[in-house]
């Protein structure tokens, strides 16, 4: 039988884990918004204001990217994790000290040990980073395409 901490530790982990997937959508969507970006750099230049709005989405999407890559792994931990606590040997504070040293070892300098909540709460901001950037992307290519319209219909 599994612990009532286990229980609640598997339910964080699951809801975690299943937030984060959907980072992987919207990391397709941003793709196509970058590709739109760099190809519109391939047409006639569009004054200051259509190349800045063209630069800040592509900005955008190069840090939405980053947030997708980082919410995939995250999400990835976290599903692993729920899986192993619902076993009946399953151990989150022993997973989660374990990690945090491979993390020591991995890259030099071992962060504080945190409760399971607080790393997911962490996991779920940079997933809320991630949205941003992709609004900003948006925002900014639709902006150089209303822009670009503009100029075209001035001539």
């Amino acid at each position: 039988m599994v612990a009532p901490d286990t229980r609640q530790a598997v339910a964080t982990a699951h809801l975690a884990a299943a937030t984060l997937a959907q980072a992987r959508s919207c990391s397709r969507l941003a793709g196509g918004l970058l590709l739109l970006g760099v190809a519109s750099l391939l047409l006639p230049p569009a004054g200051l204001a259509g190349t800045l709005l063209t630069a800040l989405a592509i900005g955008a999407g190069l840090a939405q990217h980053y947030y997708a890559l980082r919410c995939d792994l995250d999400a990835r931990l976290f599903a692993t994790w729920a899986a192993q606590w619902g076993r009946p040997d399953g151990s989150p504070d022993a997973d989660l000290a374990a990690f945090d040293q491979a993390l020591g070892t991995l890259f030099g300098k071992s962060p504080p040990p945190r409760p399971l909540e607080e790393r997911a709460r962490a996991a779920l901001r940079l997933f809320r980073h991630q949205l941003v950037a992709l609004l900003v992307e948006l925002a900014a290519i639709l902006g150089a395409v209303a822009w670009r319209l503009l100029q075209a219909g001035m001539n």
